[in-house]
């Protein structure tokens, strides 16, 4: 199968996913990349292996944790320098569908 390329992005077609999907995700995982997947000239979407999805999965997580790790560094910062800090109520912490459910004590919940 020939692979053409927009920006530099391997393409195939929908017939190209029909007639051998296998082709396109090992093309994907030899160029390391996405494959743009054209219906009609215009891109349906890309393919990508297995193994590059969770790779994105791992990455989308590993940001997450630092956009709020720099958050959390923010806010203890700004803490620090405030002569009245900012507080918060309960039920901002905990929203309001928390607050509002009923907890039952004797309930066998394992945490004793």
């Amino acid at each position: 199968m020939a692979i053409e390329m927009i920006r530099n992005i391997p393409k195939g077609s929908i017939s190209d996913v029909k007639k051998s999907p296998m082709d396109i995700f090992k093309k994907s995982e030899e160029l390391k990349q996405g494959v743009y997947i054209l219906n009609r000239d215009n891109v349906a979407g890309v393919m990508i292996s297995k193994q590059q999805y969770e790779g994105l999965l791992d990455l989308i997580e590993e940001l997450e944790e630092k956009v709020l790790e720099t958050k959390v560094a923010e806010r203890l910062a700004r803490y620090d320098t405030q002569d009245s800090p900012e507080t918060y109520t309960v039920e901002e912490v905990f929203g309001k569908t928390l607050m509002e459910m009923q907890f039952d004590p004797d309930e066998e919940d394992e945490w004793e």
